[in-house]
């Protein structure tokens, strides 16, 4: 699981009460003040939100004989859990950094002064900086999550583009061999795999129907579905963010998607090989569109694709009472 790094003095921990006492007296950090702190406002309920996707790391600035204190306060207002590092200096935190950065993932860190940029500097992730004990943390979750979707583009860009460099060295060697018998036995390999995998397939969105409360009976709410499962899905999705995609017609009984930009399309026409992506991604597109595994009653047409060279790709479902 990727990991945040979070600082907690003045990040999550308003310390405004003790600041009277002097930082240099040893009453400054005793367990009874450190108890005394308040949590910035928001701060608990954004990372018990974060915590459901990350890995929390915290990071103080305090004498590490405070820790159980610390964890004590972390506990008490409420934060969830996670690993707890403190260091009285910038030079002990960078340290501390140093040493521990191999054991986390660091996708992003908060903190609330400009020096908090040197550790997620080395640490090589996203630098958040609020403002010191009243950060503004409600922008935080959308902000974070919005990276990590701009991250999952990127490696399905590069991704995909290593794929299609990869097939554009071998397949025409393969068509000059085996000319268009190689795409008949692949649209049948296809065909068979989607086969194979229908009632597993069928049990798994049937599921997904039933959570969302919509009729795979009615292509308005498959409309609905189609987008929620390519939202929901984005992590694990090899296409998330290479295409753009829009509902165009959704009545109860026809459903029409367009792809007005495919960047599988972009890839194969700029090496000059639309025709084999055409095989490899868009005819195939009948195996799993035409009598889908949750309703065998609908049927697909695929009139346009950017493969050709149209102006978008057109996926069409309609219901079907041949079964």
């Amino acid at each position: 699981m990727k990991s945040i790094l979070v600082f907690i003095d003045g990040t999550i921990c308003d310390t405004h009460h003790r600041h009277h006492i002097g930082v240099q007296k040893p009453e400054f950090n005793n367990r009874e003040n450190i108890l005394k702190d308040k949590a910035v406002p928001n701060s608990v309920k954004v990372l018990k939100k974060l915590s459901n996707r990350f890995n929390l790391v915290y990071i103080g600035a305090r004498p590490t004989f405070t820790n159980e204190y610390t964890k004590e306060w972390l506990e008490k207002e409420g934060f969830p859990n996670g690993d707890v590092y403190l260091g009285e200096t910038q030079l002990d935190r960078i340290e501390i950094i140093k040493k521990v950065k191999d054991k986390y993932e660091f996708i992003a860190g908060i903190g609330d002064r400009w020096d908090d940029n040197e550790l997620h500097l080395e640490i090589g992730c996203l630098s958040i900086i609020l403002k010191e004990f009243e950060g503004n943390w409600d922008f935080v979750y959308d902000y974070l999550l919005d990276f990590e979707r701009k991250l999952k583009i990127q490696r399905n860009e590069v991704h995909l583009k290593g794929k299609v460099e990869g097939l554009a060295r071998v397949l025409p060697k393969l068509y000059t061999t085996y000319g268009d018998d190689m795409w008949k036995v692949y649209f049948n390999a296809v065909l068979s795999m989607a086969e194979e995998s229908r009632e597993e397939r069928r049990k798994e969105d049937l599921e997904t129907f039933n959570k969302y409360n919509l009729n795979p009976e009615d292509l308005r709410d498959v409309a609905k579905w189609e987008l929620l499962i390519r939202d929901e899905g984005w992590e694990n999705s090899e296409a998330y963010g290479l295409q753009d995609i829009e509902i165009v017609e959704a009545t109860k009984n026809r459903f029409v998607m367009k792809i007005t930009r495919c960047r599988y399309a972009e890839l194969w026409r700029e090496l000059g090989l639309p025709e084999i992506g055409y095989e490899i991604h868009c005819h195939t597109d009948y195996a799993w569109w035409d009598r889908p595994a949750w309703n065998p009653k609908v049927r697909f047409n695929q009139p346009k694709t950017l493969m050709k060279g149209e102006d978008c790709c057109l996926f069409i479902q309609f219901l079907s009472e041949e079964i």
